[in-house]
């Protein structure tokens, strides 16, 4: 006896996408999450959303409809509403730590589009009620036992235990899945670090630069060798996330946060600001699973993924993963062919090396001095970095910058050969860098 076919334990972009599909289908699903509010986003969320060019497999465009858009996934073959628009943006910045400063500008394609993630997830969670898929909130899945002619799940909420039994489960309970870790996925998988991400949403900011994200490094302005990256909030015009990476634990985050918008060289643009909201989520970077499926648990997105894989990547999962098992139910290899899919198509799992791609972007200062960088832009300053058309996902943004850091002239023989190096990385270059800087700031 089943309690339902399936259950959803997580129910973030991609948990919320499967059981409504599921639900659509016919099947009988219930999503599982440790939150009470399964219409908020309370993690780190950039805003980043990437269109119009290959990107994981899949090719999305946006279909306007005055207040609202629908985004296209043109590959997988679905869509998705979202109540609002996204906003394009064409520039970049990287400010060095004695201020020197680069922008890149596309003038005619954005580098990428904005978007507010509690609104995405407050558009999948009202499909989903409206869908009528049942949820368990406050409720943390403690065990999940693969059985073999279904799965049972142990659950705890208020103190109370208890055990509901379901023909298939989907694990999409983010990176630090405990499901994956019960489960045995984690066995023999290759882990590179681990480490706070917190987030400052704020207004009223006195920002000089045309509006667009900025990377910034240096211990004069966020009071040690680490970075801070500031992305446009859709909240207002003056509104940025101001977010940042460090060691567990979270106080270390919060701390270069604060220096940097109360003490740093550039707290003169925060003079008036106001917080909004503060986020935060523990982030672990680990080998892509493979095969994540074993009987009749897969797991979805984040769980089996070397890093999140984002609103727009973890929404797509979701949609393949109710696919696969509704074709489990109906006696076909769905999580097989699941399996396929994931294993063609995220970029990390087709080449390691982008492993290692997808990260670069918030390692250049663990790689390059602060001396290094203010040459590379006194150079750059002679040589803009503008095009009609440029790609700044996350795989490829920090070659093309270093790409273009190679035409500059009359650099020194060694920052070129750094560069090379830094072109070329691997997962075990960047996981020596990251050790040694825990080094120096444990010192």
């Amino acid at each position: 006896m089943f309690d339902y076919d399936v259950a959803v334990v997580g129910c973030g972009p991609a948990g919320l996408m499967a059981a409504t599909e599921l639900k659509k289908a016919g099947i009988s699903v219930v999503g599982i999450d440790k939150k009470p509010d399964l219409s908020k986003n309370i993690r780190s969320a950039s805003g980043y959303f990437i269109t119009d060019q290959e990107m994981n497999g899949e090719f999305i465009t946006l279909e306007p409809r005055g207040k609202t858009t629908q985004i296209n996934y043109t590959k997988c073959g679905f869509s998705v509403a979202y109540s609002g628009t996204l906003e394009p943006i064409h520039h970049s910045h990287i400010v060095s730590h004695s201020q020197k400063h680069l922008q890149i500008t596309s003038t005619k394609k954005p580098l990428f589009h904005l978007f507010n993630p509690t609104r995405w997830l407050s558009d999948r969670y009202q499909e989903a009620q409206a869908a009528g898929v049942p949820f368990l909130t406050n409720t943390l899945a403690l065990r999940v036992k693969d059985c073999a002619d279904g799965v049972e799940v142990t659950l705890r909420k208020n103190g109370i235990t208890r055990t509901l039994r379901t023909r298939k489960l989907l694990a999409a309970d983010g990176l630090q899945s405990r499901i994956a870790q019960g489960l045995g996925f984690n066995r023999g998988r290759a882990f590179f670090g681990k480490g706070c991400t917190v987030e400052y949403e704020m207004d009223h900011l006195d920002v000089p630069f045309d509006r667009g994200d900025i990377f910034i490094f240096g211990e004069k302005n966020i009071g040690l060798s680490a970075a801070v990256i500031m992305i446009p909030s859709m909240r207002s015009q003056t509104a940025y996330r101001i977010e940042t990476l460090s060691p567990i634990p979270a106080e270390s985050a919060s701390k270069i946060i604060e220096f940097f918008t109360q003490r740093g060289a550039l707290s003169a643009w925060f003079k008036k600001a106001r917080l909004l909201e503060k986020t935060g989520a523990i982030v672990g970077i680990a080998e892509s699973i493979k095969t994540p499926y074993r009987g009749n648990v897969l797991l979805v997105s984040d769980a089996a993924a070397f890093a999140e894989c984002l609103y727009q990547g973890a929404t797509m999962c979701g949609y393949m993963a109710a696919r696969a098992v509704a074709d489990e139910l109906s006696g076909t290899n769905g999580f097989a062919n699941y399996t396929n899919w994931w294993n063609s198509t995220f970029e990390w799992n087709r080449n390691p090396l982008r492993m290692a791609d997808y990260t670069k972007r918030s390692l250049i200062f663990r790689f390059i001095t602060p001396e290094e960088l203010d040459l590379l832009f006194d150079r750059g300053a002679r040589q803009p970095l503008v095009a009609e058309t440029m790609e700044a996902n996350p795989y490829d943004y920090t070659n093309a910058l270093v790409d273009y850091f190679l035409t500059l002239p009359d650099l020194p023989r060694p920052l070129i050969e750094k560069l090379k190096i830094m072109r070329t990385a691997d997962m075990g270059t960047w996981a020596s860098l990251v050790a040694r800087a825990k080094e120096k700031m444990a010192k």
